[in-house]
């Protein structure tokens, strides 16, 4: 089916405001994102200051994603049954990674940004046999996710808690791993936490630090300003329900804007919803070359040989998704 408007879960007459203040940080002063839902079911986020004793951390967007996490850490991973990203992106970011049937990650040193509960590390460990998996992330509640499934299931990965958004952050990840430069960084919605061009170059500052020069590659999912997200600009939403995801936002679509995207789980059965940041194609490509990276090169989206019917029908709303990955190269 097509992307069609979705049926808020709010009453016509409903205003609700929510305080990430209040419903993250535990009653603490800190300066984070307000989120406004309307009777329209969009959403605005305001970066406003909720206290004037901050100090310059907590003002970052790397230290609220840390705040949002902290709530979603086990829903956000019971969304990995997600139609989209388990018969989509991961088919397509599979193909970045190995593009030929018969190619793997072995011997590779992989280090993965913003790594969340480490469902890609896994990945990378048990699908694609690199050498070695390490994972890095601003919120200890996803990392502490992380780590309890290595313990389950050990695979020799190593994980950190780092905000990204820190100058200073590759060097800490190069001090406490011990580790070499990286063959592979990756990312995963990463970018989208840049709330400005400064935020979106810091972070491929970071990634450009982390890995190998003269043959490295950063290769990284991310959700951006796309065709159908203008198309719908008035409308400020766009959804599949095949496909498990909606996108909600208030005002002119823009670079750089705001939305709320939300996944479901398989059958809807579960839901998470968070804020991304879209860039366009253009501006992540100047932000990676102007840190170093080459090639930029964007892959098409591919389907799972395995995935249901609903989903391999779902190709008009494939198309409309506001996703892509890409494989810069140093």
């Amino acid at each position: 089916m097509g992307a069609t408007r979705p049926t808020s879960d709010l009453s016509s007459d409903r205003h609700l405001s929510i305080d990430m203040l209040t419903l993250l940080s535990g009653g603490l002063s800190v300066s984070l994102e307000t989120w406004s839902i309307t009777r329209r079911g969009q959403i605005c986020c305001d970066r406003n200051t909720m206290s004037e004793n901050n100090d310059t951390d907590n003002s970052s967007s790397g230290s609220m994603a840390a705040k949002l996490y902290a709530d979603i850490a086990v829903d956000y991973n019971a969304t990995k049954s997600n139609p989209f990203k388990r018969y989509v992106e991961e088919s397509t970011f599979a193909s970045a990674l190995c593009p030929s049937d018969d190619s793997s990650l072995s011997g590779q040193h992989v280090l993965d940004l913003g790594c969340g509960a480490g469902h890609y590390c896994r990945i990378l460990k048990t699908e694609w046999d690199a050498n070695s998996v390490r994972g890095v992330d601003v919120s200890e509640q996803m990392l502490a996710e992380a780590k309890r499934q290595e313990e389950v299931a050990p695979l020799g990965i190593q994980y950190l808690h780092q905000d990204l958004l820190s100058p200073s952050a590759a060097e800490k990840i190069t001090t406490s791993f011990g580790a070499p430069i990286a063959d592979l960084v990756t990312a995963q919605y990463l970018l989208p936490y840049a709330a400005n061009k400064d935020e979106l170059n810091q972070l491929c500052v970071t990634a450009a630090a982390l890995v190998k020069h003269g043959g490295g590659r950063f290769v990284s999912i991310v959700s951006m300003l796309s065709d159908s997200i203008i198309s719908a600009s008035k409308e400020g939403h766009l959804e599949s329900k095949d496909l498990g995801w909606a996108a909600t936002w208030e005002g002119e679509a823009h670079d750089g804007m705001c939305v709320e995207l939300t996944l479901f789980g398989e059958a809807r059965a579960s839901r998470v919803s968070f804020p991304n940041y879209l860039w366009s194609r253009e501006s992540i490509e100047v932000a990676l070359s102007s840190v170093g990276f080459g090639k930029v090169e964007w892959i098409p989206i591919e389907v799972d040989d395995g995935a249901p019917e609903t989903v391999r029908r779902s190709s008009v709303d494939i198309n409309k998704t506001p996703i892509g990955v890409f494989v810069a190269s140093m």
